[in-house]
């Protein structure tokens, strides 16, 4: 069987998109431990985040995330959202190195994800400690 990375399969990639591709990429590079002389930020919103359905219109989550995506005034286009997302929903321990094994972005970009990371973080924890169960969040299949 021939084994290659998801970059090279054109329709693939085009069809999940970059942030898809995010995530298939980073699936077993997890690295929990924390990264030496380096900010790192644990992931309190890990759980709650998992339930967020991305791209939601009305839901204050998604919100929150593309206020802190377009924070950065120095920059001609905001973040992407869906990598926040991606870098919400699946690290545990958020550092520059992650973000970058996940992304593939060179250590400035990464840098700037993780600023927005970091401003994000406590607002979603009180967004997620004030509220019971939205209609945003994806709800178990019963029969």
């Amino acid at each position: 069987m021939d084994i290659r990375p998801i970059e090279e399969m054109t329709h693939l990639a085009a069809r999940l998109g970059q942030s898809g591709m995010d995530r298939i990429r980073y699936a077993g590079k997890a690295n929990t431990e924390k990264q030496p002389r380096s900010t790192n930020i644990e992931n309190t919103v890990l759980t709650e985040i998992q339930t967020v359905r991305p791209n939601t219109p009305g839901c204050t989550v998604n919100e929150l995330i593309a206020g802190a995506a377009s924070l950065d005034i120095n920059q001609s286009k905001p973040l992407n959202i869906n990598r926040i997302f991606n870098i919400l929903q699946c690290i545990q321990v958020i550092n520059t190195r992650e973000i970058k094994t996940m992304t593939g972005l060179n250590k400035r970009q990464a840098q700037k994800y993780m600023r927005a990371v970091k401003f994000i973080i406590p607002y979603l924890e009180s967004y997620f400690n004030s509220i019971e169960a939205p209609d945003h969040f994806i709800q178990p299949i019963t029969h």
